[in-house]
């Protein structure tokens, strides 16, 4: 992992939120995160299954992740476009972002959430602002 990359990592995993949720890096390359979240009982919903609300939250620190792994400063969430394809209520869930497109200041990414057998949960497109502190 490169210096770049540790210390992009570091300033997630100092979020209250990561600490909170439990979130831990898979792997990480310029372009490329993938995150692990171990389920816990405190994720479920009324239905026994891990809540929606959680799985965006974990796909969308993915996408951040990844934008703020091409050297950003500050990477804000414009819009996220959500499809829930199967629920989960144990395990181990597996997120990883993608570039699909980027300009100057915006990046289209695609993100996923796998279960441990590899199945599709949550398959999500966001467009995300990007700023470097030169920029502003």
């Amino acid at each position: 992992m490169s210096a770049e990359i540790n210390t992009i990592q570091q300033d997630f995993e100092k979020s209250p939120f990561w600490r909170f949720v439990g979130l831990e890096v898979h792997e990480a390359s310029k372009g490329n995160v993938k995150l692990k979240l171990p389920i816990k009982n405190d994720f479920m919903n009324v239905r026994e299954t891990v809540h929606g609300g959680v799985l965006v939250s974990i796909v969308d620190t993915t996408m951040g992740f990844t934008c703020k792994s091409l050297g950003f400063d500050e990477v804000i969430t414009l819009q996220l476009n959500t499809n829930f394809v199967k629920s989960v209520s144990e395990g181990t869930l597996y997120s990883e972002g993608k570039i699909i497109s980027r300009t100057r200041s915006t990046a289209i990414v695609e993100g996923q959430i796998f279960d441990e057998q590899g199945e599709l949960l949550v398959h999500c497109n966001g467009t995300f602002k990007l700023i470097k502190k030169e920029n502003i």
